[in-house]
């Protein structure tokens, strides 16, 4: 395997993959962005140079945008990219069949050290790939934004070699990347499972009328979200007391939502047309062009990473 991991090879340029370009160019790598799709690739590049200038806005970023963008190629055919490169990151649609397909295929036409890994958030994509590939084959779970956002969940299969595993990590810790490693495969890994439980208790609450959207929203970013980057969910039961912990799970039980189920408020939003920031409208309403949003969005974000290295709050 090459310990360097120079260039990169990002399959889809949708939401996560036109960002992990961004994120893979700022760390110094070469970058080829690919997609089926032609106007997502040229949204892509009009996403990504806006997120630059939000990064020089924000003083995250200070060199040259034009040799940033010049380390990003782009194309709508993967194939010759991929023969000579050290890493490949899969962040197409969550789709079983897709995934499978494109992992064949990469096997075919991948080179000899290549590493392939997965952006998947949940799937368990191991048994969709070929024997060939399966030692240097994981998944590297990344989160929106990850030009801004640091974690990595990193999952070795079965048969990935532990050496890959290792090599990825600390190249991710490289590139400015806070990775974690997943022992074994576990569907949603760990942020993904803690906001599946954390969604439940949302969605019932609203459905059953207990409470709007701005309400949660302002009950957890006034009390959760500012203890959790100093203390994490975990040192929060050392500093309310594991004795009190103990107490609390045999106190009577509150009756939390306990299965997953559709939710009547979010179908209906659906029903709408109401997607989200993409669509202008979702729990809450935007205006203004999605760059601008995200614009917004990303300086806020900035600022409180900025912090949180200041505290060292992504340390443990």
């Amino acid at each position: 395997m090459n310990p360097k991991l120079s260039s990169v090879v990002v399959i889809g340029a949708g939401t996560m993959g036109h960002s992990l370009a961004l994120m893979f160019s700022l760390g110094g790598k070469s970058v080829h962005l690919t997609d089926v799709d032609s106007s997502k690739l040229e949204l892509a590049k009009s996403l990504i140079f806006s997120e630059l200038e939000t990064l020089s806005e924000a003083g995250e970023f200070d060199g040259d945008h034009a040799a940033v963008m010049a380390q990003i190629s782009t194309s709508l055919d993967f194939r010759k990219a991929v023969s000579s490169c050290d890493l490949v990151v899969e962040a197409i649609v969550e789709n079983i069949e897709a995934k499978k397909s494109l992992y064949w295929e990469l096997a075919s036409c991948i080179g000899p050290r290549t590493i392939v890994s997965s952006n998947t958030s949940y799937l368990n994509v191991f048994p969709l790939a070929p024997d060939g590939i399966q030692k240097r084959f994981l998944i590297t779970h990344f989160f929106s934004p990850p030009h801004i956002v640091p974690l990595v969940e990193i999952v070795g299969g079965p048969s990935t070699d532990p050496e890959v595993i290792s090599l990825v990590h600390e190249w991710l810790k490289g590139i400015n990347m806070s990775p974690v490693i997943v022992k074994k495969f576990l569907p949603g890994f760990i942020v993904n499972r803690l906001q599946r439980a954390i969604g439940r208790e949302i969605l019932y609450m609203m459905d059953e009328g207990f409470a709007s959207p701005e309400e949660i929203d302002r009950a957890v970013k006034s009390s959760l979200a500012l203890r959790m980057p100093i203390v994490g969910v975990v040192r929060r039961i050392d500093f309310a007391g594991v004795d009190m912990a103990l107490r609390a799970l045999k106190n009577p039980s509150i009756g939390l939502a306990s299965e997953d189920r559709i939710s009547p408020t979010v179908a209906s939003l659906v029903e709408q047309g109401r997607f989200g920031v993409k669509a202008g409208k979702g729990f809450y309403d935007y205006s203004g062009p999605q760059e601008e949003i995200l614009k917004s969005r990303d300086l806020k974000l900035l600022r409180i990473r900025k912090v949180m290295k200041e505290l060292d709050a992504f340390e443990p």
